[in-house]
């Protein structure tokens, strides 16, 4: 896992040493163990990388990297779970390897097969490798896009990549400025262009997830697809049961994979479904299977607390490693160096976001203290398997619309599952209520039909402004049901790259790894072959998993409905020990006006006027 630099100056023009030093050296928190920088094509080319050491830490595995006696060089962030099996078949047709990293097996794969070579990896990467002979640079992103890879193409006279695109703030002869139309999609809309390969910043694009790249001079570069969700549905068994234990099987092997480490490994465990079954299933791998080049220690888990507030989720973490008896830290946040921490972590992120994400990067931030390296985590299922509330109303809302009464009835015992026990009758009145008064219903429902369901739908129905597709064949889910098109839109386009960009920071902010089990992709085409079904109903979302992991993890969190968010509690922050900062950080005159108004009054800051300062300090610190 690292950092990763590049500058092609397409007019030959040669390249200042000092110039691609500082560009990567920004990156330092995503490599902090070590740094590489080589000039190519008669110095036109340089390729830069900041190491965090994961597999070969010797020198054998620092990057750029070359292979074939020179021909291809290699700078890569990622991991490729699956290297040791390719390496085993790559030596069946001669190559040979002198390292123990999976980084020259990507080289060896691609001198083999080329770009094809993508197909045969499960993993996570962003990668840039030089070809010698033919003069061209090849740049490809994973499947999902969990690791980023960001640029900027000057026709004619250069192209530049960074893994961050505060990197690009570094870059001598370069004025990074803000697009005001991205920026408003954003403020509107944080998860909104992220999946589309655009960023807030003038002329940043993004290599999108599943598509490859090639740079030569002379030649239109095209973003070109090389993985297609709809390419990828297999045959699932036809009943539930069966379905659960394939998904266990492929979800095991997984884990497993993910597990191959040369440093010490740990599981960030909130005790949520998620979570839990990814800890649970990791703890019993290691303590039933014999494995080789794995760390014995990564049974441990990690937990972040917040005494007090809402979404402290200690008491479940801690049932779910009682469960396995495995060791748990529990990690308690410093609140006395909030502020400064807010101000670094949000300037080294470089996005808008609805909030800090402090309480997510605080978990990592203990690890790395703990001395863990990798972090198992269960990111990818909500989307997947509808587990956000909203993705829930919008199957009821629809149902409605549409007069399915009892489908919306199965989708209403849902939606009562996922608020606290609490409220649970409240919000049972209210929809009964919803039900009975048929005109109210559907004048309202106009207003409530979100993203996937509005007329002329297409993969971008949620953005006011239709932006240029930078793929050479876009995705487009509008021919599928409203079901359907509801996850593939939330997986691919929508939510989850937002988040896997968050998740990404957060760990190499504090220079850890995040690898994700949910995420691999045998599972997801298994999960998106999957009948609506098996996947929502009976009072439950993300019915496989739970089907799947019933008697292999703690009985009263697999079946636990009641999901607490964890994001920062910016709202309690803001009128709370961070009030004063907030006051002398905004200067948005309107904004400081109305925040002074109320504090003269006595009034805490409404969630309205919290949302509008935060969006006030993050655009601050990032410029």
């Amino acid at each position: 896992m690292c950092g990763i630099s590049g500058i092609y100056n397409l007019n030959t023009e040669s390249i200042d040493p000092k110039v691609l030093m500082e560009f990567t050296d920004s990156m330092l928190h995503r490599g902090p163990d070590a740094s590489g920088y080589e000039l190519l094509d008669q110095n036109s080319l340089g390729l830069g990388q900041r190491r965090l050491s994961i597999l070969d830490l010797s020198e054998s595995g620092k990057q750029p990297m070359y292979y074939a006696e020179g021909r291809f060089c290699i700078t890569y962030n990622g991991e490729i779970f699956n290297f040791l099996s390719i390496r085993e078949e790559l030596k069946s047709f001669g190559h040979q390897f002198k390292s123990d990293s999976d980084t020259e097996v990507i080289l060896a794969a691609y001198m083999q097969w080329g770009p094809l070579c993508l197909k045969k990896f499960n993993g996570m990467w962003a990668m840039a490798i030089w070809d010698e002979l033919n003069k061209e640079l090849f740049l490809a992103r994973d499947r999902f896009g969990i690791k980023p890879l960001y640029y900027i193409h000057e026709e004619g006279k250069r192209f530049v990549f960074a893994s961050e695109t505060r990197a690009f703030k570094f870059l001598k002869s370069y004025s990074r400025r803000l697009n005001q139309q991205l920026l408003n999609l954003n403020l509107a809309d944080p998860y909104a262009i992220e999946g589309l390969g655009y960023t807030i910043f003038d002329n940043i694009l993004q290599l999108l997830p599943g598509h490859f790249m090639i740079v030569k001079r002379n030649e239109k570069v095209v973003q070109r697809r090389w993985w297609d969700i709809n390419d990828y549905k297999v045959e699932v068994p036809n009943s539930f049961e069966e379905q659960a234990e394939k998904f266990y099987e492929i979800f095991r092997d997984a884990c497993r994979l993910r597990l191959i480490s040369d440093v010490p490994v740990g599981t960030a465990l909130s005790g949520g479904l998620d979570s839990t079954a990814v800890y649970s299933t990791v703890y019993d791998i290691i303590q039933n299977e014999s494995l080789g080049r794995v760390n014995k220690d990564a049974q441990r888990a990690f937990t972040a607390t917040f005494k007090g507030l809402a979404h402290d989720e200690k008491e479940y973490a801690a049932l779910a490693a009682a469960y396995t008896g495995g060791p748990i830290t529990f990690l308690e946040s410093d609140p006395y160096n909030l502020a400064s921490r807010v101000e670094r972590e949000t300037e080294l992120c470089d996005f808008i976001n609805n909030a800090p994400i402090s309480s997510i990067s605080s978990v990592y931030e203990g690890m790395r203290k703990n001395g863990i390296i990798v972090s198992m985590d269960g990111h990818g299922v909500d989307e997947m398997l509808y587990g956000y509330r909203d993705m829930v109303y919008s199957l009821y809302n629809h149902a409605l619309w549409n007069g399915s009464y009892e489908s919306a009835k199965s989708y209403e015992s849902v939606l009562v599952e996922l608020y606290h026990p609490q409220q649970r009758d409240k919000v049972k009145t209210r929809f009964q209520k919803q039900l009975s008064e048929k005109h109210q219903r559907e004048s309202s429902l106009k207003f409530k039909l979100k993203r996937v369901i509005k007329k002329g739908d297409k993969n971008m129905d949620y953005l006011p402004v239709e932006l240029p597709p930078l793929s050479d064949k876009p995705y487009d889910f509008s021919a599928r049901s409203v079901d359907e098109r509801m996850v593939y839109n939330e997986f691919f386009q929508h939510t989850l790259p937002a988040l896997l960009r968050n998740f990404d920071r957060a760990g190499m902010i504090n220079s850890v790894e995040i690898r994700m089990p949910f995420m691999d992709w045998r599972l997801v085409s298994y999960i998106f072959s999957l009948p609506v079904s098996s996947k929502i109903g009976n009072g439950f979302t993300k019915k496989i998993v739970r089907q799947a992991m019933k008697g292999r993890m703690e009985e009263s969190l697999r079946t636990r409905t009641y999901k607490v968010g964890i994001g920062s509690p910016v709202e309690h922050w803001l009128n709370g020990s961070l009030k004063e900062w907030a006051m002398d950080t905004i200067d948005d005159k309107l904004i400081r006006a109305e925040a002074e108004l109320s504090l003269k009054n006595g009034d805490t800051w409404s969630a309205k006027q919290v949302k509008d300062i935060w969006q006030s300090i993050n655009l601050k610190l990032i410029n």
